[in-house]
């Protein structure tokens, strides 16, 4: 029942779709959470938009009280971490193809009775009026109705028959069999049910607030909660970012007073690393938006490093047109981010295999301008947070047979990883999100580190 994105007048890919901001009217929805969670969830699976868009992009999001935000947010994100669970218990039920926005209101309010331990009265008389706010969907309503009343009595019998592999759209199970197993991906499978913990990289010498110290210093909190109110926030003491992230710096050993370029640096985690080791850092971004991000964190934690505005492909470094001017160069590539689903499970629904093919070709380009940046004997550590080996191990053959001056390093010497399994027999790292899966997990992550002649 999964609906399909569909094509729009500009022919954009979908992931760059501006969502559509939904306007209350005077007469704001009762069920103000339900309603942003049923549009978020219709504005992800029709139009590709990411969740935290759909769901930030309406107007009536902003006006919710904070906790309503909070079970808004909880609905939408229990859809995508079920969504096939809850599509084979809503299909017996279903005589006649829904509405795209009706179908979303279903699942919102399966999710709530199935998972959420919503009063399912409140769940079926929340989901029914939601549908009849509207006249193109009212005649729907009676038709909700009895769909999650059968939800609510033979739900959890139903629900019994399926497995955690149903949430896993068919596509993506698919490849990751082929590349990691069975075993492996019904282990990944589990993780995408499971809220994840949140991680915070500190500053050197700085604790950071309680929690668990994992292998190279990342401080892990069981839940995430404002992030603002926790303990040296406003000292700049740490920043958000998962342990996976955190790697392809910590494999670089000592940095001080290196000279390193960090591509497509937005959101500015790396950047953060590589300030805080006494680097000096330029970090190179296209987006000036999102560029303003890394600025206020950078002030918040008092650190420093150049900014660069530009096409990562076409930049060229002012210090050295020619290239070849940094000793180290970082490209996090844009990626299809099939890695993060811990966090951001709706990644695997509005992902599809033709955005792979487009990534790659511009992954390609990338790898291959950050070497003309790599001066002679310098590194670059190619990364993305896919899980998609075209993405990772693909990308680093192919670049290979380009660029025939550079060699890969084996990191299998390095040490303290925090996980056995981490480094490949080749010598890269390849994270898969069930490692340290009884501490809460990991993003899935590619990590490949080579030299310059």
């Amino acid at each position: 029942m999964t609906a399909k994105p569909k094509n729009n007048k500009n022919n954009k890919p979908a992931h760059k779709i501006k969502p559509k901001v939904i306007t209350p009217t005077a007469k704001a929805p009762k069920h103000g959470a339900r309603y942003v969670a049923a549009h978020g969830v219709r504005e992800v699976l029709v139009d590709g938009t990411p969740l935290d868009i759909a769901l930030s992009g309406q107007a009536l999001f902003v006006q919710l009280e904070r906790r309503d935000r909070a079970f808004a947010r909880l609905i939408a994100a229990t859809v995508f971490r079920r969504l096939g669970q809850i599509d084979k218990v809503l299909a017996p039920f279903i005589k006649k193809t829904p509405t795209d926005y009706a179908l979303a209101v279903l699942r919102t309010g399966a999710a709530q009775i199935l998972f959420l331990d919503t009063p399912a009265y409140a769940a079926v008389n929340g989901s029914v009026a939601l549908l009849r706010r509207s006249k193109k969907t009212a005649h729907m309503a009676g038709m909700a109705n009895a769909v999650l009343r059968r939800v609510t009595e033979q739900g959890q019998d139903l629900l019994a028959k399926t497995s955690t592999l149903d949430n896993i759209p068919t596509w993506l199970l698919k490849s990751w069999t082929e590349s990691y197993g069975v075993e492996a991906s019904q282990k990944m499978a589990d993780m995408l049910i499971q809220e994840p913990p949140l991680d915070l990289t500190t500053k050197p010498g700085i604790a950071g607030p309680d929690g668990e110290v994992l292998p190279g210093g990342t401080v892990r909190l069981a839940k995430a909660g404002d992030v603002r109110a926790l303990s040296g926030y406003d000292e700049g003491n740490w920043w958000v970012q998962d342990v996976s992230a955190a790697l392809p710096i910590r494999l670089l050993g000592d940095i001080s007073g290196k000279r390193i370029l960090d591509m497509c640096a937005a959101p500015g985690g790396k950047t953060l690393q590589l300030a805080a080791a006494g680097a000096n850092v330029t970090a190179l971004d296209k987006s000036e938006g999102r560029l303003e991000r890394v600025k206020e964190n950078l002030a918040r934690t008092g650190l420093k490093a150049d900014i660069a505005v530009g096409d990562a492909a076409k930049w060229r470094d002012p210090q050295n047109t020619s290239g070849g001017g940094f000793d180290i160069v970082i490209l996090d590539a844009p990626c299809t981010a099939t890695g993060t689903y811990r966090r951001r499970p709706d990644v695997l629904h509005n992902k599809k295999p033709e955005h792979i093919d487009s990534l790659a070709r511009i992954q390609e380009k990338l790898i291959m301008a950050a070497a003309r940046h790599v001066a002679p004997g310098g590194t670059l550590i190619y990364c993305t947070c896919s899980l998609q080996k075209r993405e990772g191990e693909g990308q680093i053959t192919k670049f290979m047979q380009n660029r025939t001056d550079f060699r890969l390093n084996s990191l299998l010497g390095i040490e303290d990883l925090g996980v056995a399994e981490t480094v490949t027999p080749e010598g890269v790292v390849r994270v898969l999100p069930h490692f340290m899966h009884e501490k809460g997990g990991m993003d899935g992550f590619f990590v490949a580190s080579l030299s310059c002649g």
